[in-house]
């Protein structure tokens, strides 16, 4: 199984998919629904501060999306809206998603976007679920 993704300027792991169903600590998820939690492991691998963002990766499945992380649900290690890593400097943290509770496969994607707006290429994870 492929974990892991390596761009010009980080490492992205996919440590656990985890699926809490409808409820998510004082959230509740409508009756077709239900939540998927990634954990990460993300590592820049520059010699300069890196800004990321938690818009920056998207979650497919069946097919349906690209959707981005939900805001913060209070989830312990939820990475934020933005984030600054120092060089060489690794953090675990987790994105929330909502998705189908009939979703069979997701695909976590990061595509690259440049200061000058151009894209770059764009990194899959693809898995089956449920």
């Amino acid at each position: 199984m492929i974990n892991e993704f390596q761009t010009l300027f980080f490492t992205c792991k996919l440590l656990d998919i985890e699926l809490p169903g409808k409820e998510l600590g004082a959230f509740i998820v409508e009756e077709n629904a239900q939540f998927l939690v990634l954990h990460l492991e993300i590592t820049n691998i520059t010699n300069e501060i890196l800004t990321m963002y938690k818009d920056d990766f998207m979650i497919t499945f069946d097919e349906d999306g690209p959707f981005e992380a939900e805001n913060n649900f209070g989830v312990k290690y939820q990475l934020k809206d933005e984030y600054a890593l120092k060089p060489q400097e690794e953090i675990h943290g987790c994105l929330v998603f909502i998705i189908s509770s009939s979703a069979k496969k997701i695909k976590l994607s990061y595509t690259e976007y440049f200061d000058d707006e151009s894209e770059g290429k764009t990194y899959k994870l693809k898995y089956k679920i449920g």
